[in-house]
Formats: structure tokens, sequence, C-alpha cells
């Protein structure tokens, strides 16, 4: 395994992935790329402006978010992080398909939850149409 990429939203299934992924990149020297992808703002009632203020919030918290998980991956040979905009789902499979990821690791669920007996909408996404092997971590 010498690609690892985690997708990372913030949320504690995600937190949970972000230690499987340490744990397993540590195991096998594994090259890891962290990922966020920031949502599309569709929301046709702000003026240009705003939206692009909003925008650019998401991307400087995702921007210290991933600033903070780098120092945390210090032990790891290899770390990038990525923060991409748009579809959650497909924006991680371009990226691993860009990077060849051997494995994809992301959480059960999103910030925005789901049944816990459920799979969120990104995983199954992922895993359908995934070119590589995915771990789900619950």
């Amino acid at each position: 395994m010498k690609k690892i990429l985690l997708a990372y939203d913030g949320s504690r299934s995600a937190e949970k992935a972000l230690r499987k992924t340490f744990e397993i990149a540590e195991k096998f020297h594994s090259a890891v790329t962290i990922m966020t992808v920031a949502p599309e703002l569709y929301l046709t009632e702000l003026v240009e402006v705003d939206r692009k203020g909003i925008l650019e919030k998401i991307r400087a918290d995702a921007e210290k978010t991933m600033q903070k998980i780098q120092k945390r991956a210090r032990r790891l040979r290899t770390v990038k992080t990525v923060i991409k905009q748009g579809d959650a789902a497909e924006e991680i499979l371009k990226t691993a398909k860009r990077i060849k990821a051997d494995l994809i690791i992301t959480g059960s669920h999103g910030r925005h939850g789901a049944s816990k007996f459920l799979l969120g909408s990104v995983s199954a996404k992922i895993i359908d149409h995934a070119h590589c092997a995915v771990l789900i971590v619950k």
C-alpha cells in the first residue's frame, strides 16, 4: 500500500478515519494525501460579494484544519494536503485517480450525519465508483 487518500471533513467519523490512516501509513510506510472538499454554494439570494466572502472563510478554515493535521502527522513519511471545492464524492474520486491511490479512507458519515444504520451518501458513492480499495471507518 504505497499511496493512501484520506477524505476528511472534520466529523467524528473523519477523526477516527484520520487515526486509522496514521496507523496504516506508519505500518506500511505509505505516502498519505489528506483532502477536504468545500461545498459549492448555490445561494441565489446572496450577492456575489457575500458569496465570495463565505467561500474565502470556508477555504481559510479548511487551510487551518489541514495545517493542524500536518502537525499531527509529523512522524509519517510523506503527507500532502489538498483542498478542493465542489461535489465531495466526485472530487475525492478524481483526486484518488490523479494520485493513483491504492486505498481511499473515509468516515462512514459526514458532518451532516445520518442514521447510524445507513452509510453516508459520499461514502456510498466512493465505494460504488472507486478504482481502488476503500476503507470506511465507523
